[in-house]
């Protein structure tokens, strides 16, 4: 059961290569990230966030979100992030703040 999901859109056209090889120098383990293309009939390219209910380390989970979101906000993908359950945007400065809440303790 997931936990956390996050939908990263943009309006930009995504370079997939490119976006698996930035995302995989930040290491990311527990957080599980995933490309959503236009291709399946939207109207622009966007990466999924999930965290399972099974994660082990609360700390972990925030890093991991906060690297995300630090990184793929800046060009040359622009990503806005919006978390799901509560329909909020996730920003870098209120990453600690909102996962926090949705995870239990």
């Amino acid at each position: 059961m997931a936990l956390i999901n996050i939908l990263a859109k943009t309006t930009k056209s995504i370079n997939w290569d490119e976006f698996l090889k930035n995302y995989w120098s930040l290491n990311v383990s527990t957080v599980e990230v995933f490309p959503i293309p236009k291709e399946l009939g939207f109207d622009y390219d966007s990466v999924g966030i999930s965290v399972h209910a099974g994660y082990a380390d609360r700390s972990v989970v925030i890093s991991e979100i906060e690297h995300l979101v630090t990184f793929f906000r800046s060009e040359p993908y622009n990503l806005k992030f919006i978390e799901l359950y509560d329909g909020v945007e996730v920003l870098p400065e209120n990453v600690i703040i909102l996962i926090n809440k949705l995870l239990p303790p």
